[in-house]
């Protein structure tokens, strides 16, 4: 099979959270693409859906692990897509369909980068797979399941992040941490059921107006700032280091705002980049009450909720910020007409890449012949902080384009961007094992 048919199966096996039967069949799939390569695999019990361990044994115990999932996002209304969404469809050079971008044609492109690479070279790092099934639900057994292997993994120095898009240039990027993120539902309740806005407006609350109160609480809707108590603590400025990347990186503000749909916000590279990299965010993922159908309902609903998305950057901590959202909501929560739900978090992760290790994957790019950027910062969020209990380096590498719409109807990836990348990482798997031929100090 090719790299196409092989993810063209994957696409097929529609392993969305709420399908437990499409994650095994997607999981099956990976497992045997893993054995194809001679991997030792391993099914591991996580709590919630299961992970992959595939371990490929190398001439030396020195480790590089690659790190993926198999799991994917609802694909949403069928109707906003121009093929089906669990079929692998291509039009014009890209390939279409749910898991496309994120994160199954990233881990094709990742098996047959592996597959050529030994198929020419004597493996001499001994390499790890881990792939979960929990990523697009916020990896919540993640940290435990990588804890509980970490004797298994004690060789691990590196770790590579196979996720996310590159650059809007088309250039391939190295990013060395990633914002956190902390998700939340706010539900209010303030009748059992809808009541006629004639006979009951002004005499009861409505639950729109006190959310409303309750966002106001939280953020200001003009200037945007956070007003949860310590929000703000732990964030840290860019250093000059991270100002010499950012101003390396490319900065096209109109093929932004087409990419988007919206003209964005920042009006400099060093704001826009500043603003995705070094500051936290508070933004309301979606809001639902009462009835929006068409012509007029006169009601007062009785409930309303809204889905709330914080992303964190430098040493910002999870726990004090629910403290202080909690805090700010008190009265509301003490009166019982709100209660809190919390979705899930991921907090900031941050590696310091040595002068040795940048020129290694510089160099890697440059004998695949692909410009590599480095970000100091990725403004999404992986999981990254769990592969500290290694004591390993991490880095984000990721193989998709930048418009592969993940998450989104028609997700799609280029097929310039499975060829590119699988040169680039057959590339830093040549660059990794040179230097341990070399007896370069590995960081662990």
């Amino acid at each position: 099979m090719t790299p196409i048919d092989e993810l063209r199966e994957l696409i097929a096996a529609p392993s969305v959270s709420t399908n437990p039967a499409g994650q095994a069949q997607a999981r099956a799939v990976v497992q045997r693409l893993l054995e194809q390569l001679g991997a030792q695999v391993t099914t591991i019990a996580t709590g919630g859906a299961p992970a992959l361990l595939g371990v490929l044994p190398g001439a030396q115990s020195a480790g590089l692990l690659f790190y993926g999932h198999y799991d994917v996002m609802t694909a949403g209304t069928q109707a906003e897509w121009a093929s089906a969404p669990f079929t692998l469809t291509e039009r014009n050079g890209r390939l279409f369909g749910r898991g496309t971008g994120d994160n199954k044609g990233q881990l094709v492109t990742t098996l047959a980068a592996v597959a050529a690479y030994t198929a020419e070279h004597r493996l001499h790092h001994t390499l790890y797979f881990l792939i979960e099934g929990e990523e697009e639900q916020g990896s919540v057994h993640l940290a435990a399941t990588v804890g509980a292997l970490r004797q298994r993994l004690a060789a691990v120095h590196t770790v590579l992040v196979i996720d996310g898009s590159y650059s809007a240039s088309g250039a391939h990027v190295l990013r060395l941490g990633n914002r956190g993120i902390v998700t939340v539902k706010l539900h209010v309740t303030t009748a059992k059921h809808a009541n006629h806005s004639g006979y009951a407006g002004n005499v009861i609350a409505d639950p729109g107006l006190l959310l409303q109160a309750m966002l106001n609480r939280l953020v200001d809707p003009l200037t945007r700032q956070v007003k949860i108590p310590g929000f703000y603590t732990g964030v840290t400025a860019p250093t000059p280091r991270d100002w010499a990347a950012i101003d390396a990186l490319p900065f096209a503000p109109e093929g932004l705002a087409a990419t988007f749909g919206t003209p964005i916000l920042a009006k400099t590279k060093r704001e826009y980049y500043a603003k995705l990299m070094f500051q936290p965010t508070f933004d309301i993922a979606g809001v639902a009450s009462g009835d929006v159908g068409p012509g007029a309902k006169t009601i007062i609903p009785g409930t309303a909720t809204a889905s709330l998305n914080l992303r964190l950057v430098g040493d910002q901590q999870v726990a004090p910020i629910l403290a202080g959202l909690r805090h700010q909501l008190a009265p509301w929560l003490q009166s019982g007409e709100l209660t809190i739900e919390e979705t899930g978090s991921t907090p900031p992760a941050h590696t310091q890449a040595t002068p040795a290790e940048l020129a290694r994957f510089q160099a890697a790019a440059a004998a695949a012949g692909v410009p590599l950027l480095v970000e100091p910062c990725m403004p999404g969020t992986v999981p990254n902080y769990v592969w500290t209990q290694l004591g390993a380096q991490v880095f984000t590498l990721p193989l998709a384009n930048f418009d592969e719409a993940n998450h989104a109807p028609n997700e799609n990836i280029d097929r310039s961007a499975l060829t590119s990348g699988q040169a680039l990482l057959e590339a830093v798997l040549a660059a990794y094992d040179e230097a341990l031929q070399r007896g370069e100090t590995l960081v662990h």
